[in-house]
């Protein structure tokens, strides 16, 4: 009698501080509870960012010439990463809140004693269990953060954001980062998000009226015959798709810098190959209008079109028509429209070695040089130094949450894309192509640079690709997600200060 006197009193005390907690949080998605009040996608929940002196700004990432050089160089780091949306989002806290209860109860009817003294020691039950391999967003998110901050990304974007998680994020980043994005099902907060980060001290928005686009600097378009309209579906998408468009300038050099984030549809083919269409007229729209105002407003500035930086899972292997539609004209593939396409930085960043993602799938034949037991290639008239050998990292982008059992380049969807317009020096190699491209590579050299392109320094060049570890804690921890992050860095060289 007196056991169950005890577990209905500690019941009854679960039940009036869930109520409580409910009452004080349900403003706030439960999987932020304590963490940051929710706000809307495209602002921040944390404080105001410190203020940066002019001085600061303008040096960030700028480095002076060495060893004689009269250059400078200006570095930026983007990165993307697909966080996989939280399966129970809205119920992360209260299940773990639950299971919190049943132990109280459990310990009770064991009587008062040494063992209601251990009733959370074994942990929460819901954080431990697991979804196919996926475990809670409580314990991805901190690290999906982690990824970001310890890369020190300048520029990045993620998909299938959910609301609350934006919160999380928003928060664990901290004020160094602002944001902008909003959620695909009715332009605010319902639905998956594609949201854009980038560091305050080295951008800052800016609308039409100073060569960006939009009011503020952000515009939201959907990947359908008809983008304006909100929630909209495309041709035969299975879901709502949508783009995140972001204009910033360059702290340091005052030029224009236009970030588009997208998030294609993992059904419809042809979706996929229109929203690619879509995203390419969008970008040259960009280009020509910053193009015009630098004409127009600034016609001393070193760059005669801005830099256009694409990154997103895009849910299309390079074996199919959505990724050649951005990227025609390189790879030996044949252009299918006129005026500029779009580099693929895993592919023209400059490397001493034939790059493996070039293939197919894992090649064995790599597996042999790696053990040792035969001689890697000679590097040929690649002796350039200051290069990567390859890129850096797994072919595979996607991992899932248990192994895949399909080939690597199905597998390979998370990009990062920069417009091959006037403020980007293409080093592509000229026999760069993939494996099972019919085509040969095109006649002479596609290289911009070696067609006449003038000033190749000052134009942003591609110097780093990288597909990152998904685990958490090395291989005894868990996926933080079903995607591994992809990062480039890109640099350009101007005059260097006196």
């Amino acid at each position: 009698m007196r056991h169950r006197l005890l577990a209905a009193v500690l019941l009854l005390c679960s039940l009036t501080f869930s109520l409580a907690l409910y009452l004080r949080f349900r403003s706030y998605d439960l999987v932020s509870v304590g963490l940051c009040r929710v706000a809307p996608l495209s602002s921040s929940c944390s404080s105001a960012a410190m203020p940066v002196s002019p001085a600061e700004l303008d040096t960030h990432r700028v480095h002076t010439g060495l060893h004689g050089s009269k250059r400078g160089r200006i570095s930026l780091s983007i990165g993307s990463l697909n966080i996989r949306y939280s399966r129970n989002a809205a119920y992360d806290s209260t299940q773990s809140m639950l299971s919190s209860i049943e132990n109280l109860i459990t310990a009770a009817r064991k009587g008062a004693g040494p063992a209601s003294q251990n009733v959370f020691s074994e942990g929460s039950p819901y954080l431990m269990q697991q979804y196919h391999g996926e475990r809670s967003w409580l314990l991805r998110g901190p690290k999906v953060a982690d990824v970001a901050l310890f890369n020190d990304w300048d520029l990045f974007a993620f998909q299938e954001v959910l609301d609350g998680q934006l919160g999380n994020l928003v928060h664990w980043l901290g004020d160094e980062y602002d944001h902008a994005g909003v959620g695909r099902d009715d332009g605010d907060r319902a639905g998956e998000a594609v949201p854009v980060f980038w560091r305050r001290d080295t951008f800052e928005r800016v609308g039409q009226d100073q060569g960006g686009v939009g009011k503020d600097g952000v515009e939201h378009f959907w990947l359908s015959p008809t983008p304006s309209k909100v929630g909209s579906v495309g041709w035969d998408a299975a879901l709502t798709r949508m783009c995140t468009h972001v204009s910033l300038r360059l702290r340091a050099t005052h030029e224009i810098i236009h970030v588009f984030s997208t998030h294609y549809d993992h059904q419809g083919i042809v979706a996929r190959a229109k929203s690619s269409e879509l995203i390419v007229e969008r970008a040259r729209r960009a280009s020509a209008s910053t193009r015009a105002f630098y004409q127009a407003n600034s016609p001393a500035l070193a760059l005669e079109e801005p830099l256009v930086v694409l990154i997103g899972d895009l849910n299309s292997p390079r074996n199919e028509g959505s990724w050649s539609t951005l990227v025609s004209a390189h790879y030996g593939i044949p252009a299918n429209s006129s005026g500029a396409s779009f580099l693929d930085t895993a592919l023209s960043v400059p490397t001493r070695f034939a790059s493996p993602l070039l293939t197919d799938n894992e090649d064995p034949h790599r597996a042999v040089l790696a053990s040792g037991r035969k001689l890697p290639p000679s590097p040929g008239d690649s002796g350039r130094g200051g290069l990567l050998s390859e890129p850096v990292g797994p072919l595979r982008t996607f991992t899932d949450f248990q192994p895949s059992p399909r080939n690597a380049i199905d597998d390979r969807i998370d990009f990062v894309m920069l417009l091959d317009n006037a403020a980007v020096v293409d080093e592509t190699h000229p026999h760069t192509r993939l494996d099972h491209s019919p085509s040969p590579p095109p006649p002479g050299a596609i290289r911009r640079s070696e067609a006449g392109q003038s000033d190749k320094g000052s134009r942003w060049a591609i110097r780093t690709f990288g597909t990152l570890p998904n685990w958490s804690e090395g291989d005894a921890g868990f996926l933080i997600s079903d995607h591994r992050p992809i990062t480039a860095r890109i640099q350009r060289s101007f005059p260097a200060p006196a």
